[in-house]
């Protein structure tokens, strides 16, 4: 599987038209009637834009590029309505869908840089084994890695239902996991209704 976390700034009418264009192209919802398996918009403040998430989870690297070929491609529809949209591709390792139906009130991507060779697998082996420790209000999470140059990112993305007062979405989940890494991010997106 591969998964698409394509970013880009946009104002409100720009995100709507992006909006009605995926659900004009791809169908309503997060699995849609063609392209991807499944997709997400989402958005935060920053400052008089937005900083829009839209993640696209593919069947393979070979189902993107058709769907590029075919303009039934998230990333594609970004291109048009976005300014200054970035891609990144992360080969899922694991992927874990509770509730196909539920819609999120939040996505969270959190991701780890790793400078030296190898760390990577054993952060991905952790994450999976904690995966499991998440309660239901987390419906949907992906854990996989990129190559970039000498440098390999693990991702861990997830949709979510609930939130809890005990785990805020914006920290880490797991300390002592996030000081393994060489650099460690979280962003937050409120989904697009």
């Amino acid at each position: 599987m591969i998964l698409r976390v394509i970013r880009g700034k946009a104002d409100r009418a720009k995100v709507a038209a992006l909006r009605d264009a995926l659900i004009d192209r791809l169908g309503p919802g997060p699995e849609g009637r063609e392209g991807p398996d499944r997709y997400h918009i989402g958005i935060r403040p920053a400052g008089d834009e937005l900083e829009v998430l839209l993640l696209a989870c593919w069947r393979s690297a070979e189902a993107a590029a058709e769907g590029d070929a075919r303009q039934i491609s998230p990333m594609r529809l970004a291109s048009r309505h976005m300014d200054r949209v970035e891609v990144g591709h992360f080969e899922i390792d694991m992927n874990l869908l509770r509730d196909a139906e539920a819609q999120p009130i939040a996505l969270r991507v959190a991701i780890g840089r790793f400078h030296r060779p190898g760390g990577d697998i054993q952060m991905q082996e952790v994450l999976r084994e904690r995966l499991a420790s998440i309660g239901p209000e987390m419906t949907e999470a992906y854990v996989g890695r990129r190559l970039l140059g000498r440098t390999v990112d693990v991702a861990f993305v997830s949709a979510w239902r609930d939130v809890l007062p005990n785990q805020p979405l914006d920290a880490p989940f797991w300390p002592d996991i996030s000081i393994r890494y060489d650099e460690f991010s979280v962003e937050v997106y409120r989904p697009v209704d």
